[in-house]
């Protein structure tokens, strides 16, 4: 039996791609195992966020050749972010990787999976591969994954779209997967629906641009949603029909991450009034400067994005929110960094992925847009805004004292258990119990910098 194993990079919608991919190997009769000497096909996900991601890429690549000398028939797949057009090292036209990439065999999209098949066959006609109903999909995402990213079957991401419309002009993903196309609303409920009756309590639905379902130009120029046309918003929609699950025992439905363009009055409506929605966003801000977000092509000012929080908070008083903010892009003057720092104090995040910009090849930043920020300018802006993220993550976390909350355990280790709270905060508490995919009352005893300590209930 052909064995497999998946190397995966990047973000949640990255490993969420990854059980489908593994869905689909299995499908075709390959055994999945762990190493790459155990295996015959190796894949890599890729992510192509930054020039990192693809370096690591780069150097695993370099293993391949000692180990196609202990397996000759070992077949390298690269798939994700880095690729652009699907095809094998044998295709009349290939993806450039093949340019760079001696040892590799089959170059996949990862909107194309279901050609996976046809190429293996191109690299290998002799090998046995069968005809499998998978290969007649045009859309991936009819490939039923296998869910086993998470360490239980409590938790699951169900992605809900792919590619980008946005084009900011430090992103790369808009090039990597393409424009936006949401996934079909009975597709995503069929498979929520089967996930919650195997025991799901939390859905994580993957994105993007999350909240854009429904919106982008290939949705509209297919009408795939004239049927919320009636008062309905296609997000809000499918949020309100993910909560009819309630019933048959789906607790939490999450989703990342939003845009604040489209954080609508119906979306923050539904987040406060259904019965899964959790009291937490991740809105990713960029920056806390209007001339800096032009250039990079984010399509709000601060205004309107105060206005957002603030209109959430209404709704939501107790919500924890947390942020995205890029520190040092092309032209940001010590002035335009203040106003990030005071951006960011004034909106008291409780929690962020603080990033040093990076000069992506292929991007509208990288071809029109000098870097000309020196890298210890950026280090040194981003340790201030870093210590003030610590001091507003203490400062949240305190509130939470004496409270008690409902913890998803998602992981346990002897009497050690770690999980998230309702407001998406890491909890530590110890029960001789298992309760690894359970949800349990716990009382907070104490609070850290990143971290609440308490007592099983």
């Amino acid at each position: 039996m052909q064995t497999y194993t998946i190397q995966t990079y990047g973000c949640q919608m990255n490993y969420s791609d990854t059980e489908r991919m593994q869905a689909y190997l299995d499908a075709l009769g390959f055994k999945k195992v762990d190493g790459f000497d155990k295996a015959d096909i190796i894949m890599f996900n890729t992510c192509s966020i930054r020039q990192k991601a693809e370096d690591r890429v780069f150097g695993e690549l370099q293993k391949m050749p000692q180990l196609r000398r202990k397996n000759p028939n070992l077949m390298v797949i690269v798939a994700g972010c880095m690729v652009r057009k699907s095809s094998s090292r044998y295709s009349t036209e290939r993806d450039p990787l093949f340019g760079r990439m001696s040892d590799l065999d089959i170059a996949l999209r990862t909107e194309e999976l279901p050609r996976l098949a046809s190429l293996a066959r191109e690299i290998k006609p002799d090998l046995s591969i069968p005809e499998i109903k998978e290969e007649d999909f045009e859309d991936y995402f009819h490939v039923k994954a296998t869910h086993d990213s998470h360490k239980s079957r409590a938790q699951a991401f169900v992605p809900i779209s792919n590619g980008c419309d946005k084009f900011c002009t430090y992103c790369i993903v808009p090039y990597s997967r393409g424009r936006e196309k949401s996934r079909a609303l009975d597709d995503i409920l069929l498979e929520a629906n089967e996930l919650v009756e195997n025991g799901c309590k939390e859905i994580i639905l993957i994105g993007q641009t999350v909240n854009s379902y429904g919106l982008s130009h290939y949705d509209k120029e297919h009408k795939t949603f004239d049927s919320c046309e009636q008062g309905e918003q296609p997000f809000p929609y499918l949020l309100k029909e993910l909560d009819k699950l309630h019933e048959k025992g789906l607790q939490r439905v999450r989703f990342t991450s939003p845009h604040p363009k489209d954080m609508t009055d119906r979306l923050i409506d539904a987040m406060a009034n259904l019965r899964t929605q959790m009291p937490y966003l991740h809105l990713p801000v960029q920056s806390g400067d209007d001339r800096t977000l032009k250039r990079m092509n984010r399509p709000y000012n601060i205004e309107k994005y105060r206005e957002t929080v603030k209109r959430l908070r209404a709704r939501i008083p107790d919500i924890s929110i947390s942020t995205d903010v890029i520190v040092g892009f092309c032209g940001e003057s010590d002035d335009e960094f203040e106003n990030t720092y005071e951006f960011f104090r004034e909106m008291a995040f409780e929690h962020a992925y603080l990033a040093q910009y990076s000069e992506r090849a292929g991007t509208t930043a990288a071809r029109f847009i000098k870097d000309d920020i020196p890298s210890e300018v950026k280090n040194k802006r981003w340790h201030r805004l870093n210590n003030l993220l610590r001091k507003l993550s203490t400062d949240a976390l305190k509130r939470f004292r004496g409270r008690t909350v409902n913890v998803l355990v998602e992981e346990q280790k002897n009497k050690t258990c770690l999980g998230r709270s309702e407001h998406f905060k890491t909890v530590q508490f110890k029960s001789g119990r298992k309760l690894l995919g359970k949800i349990v009352p716990v009382k907070i005893t104490d609070s850290r910098e990143w971290m609440l300590m308490g007592e099983l209930e």
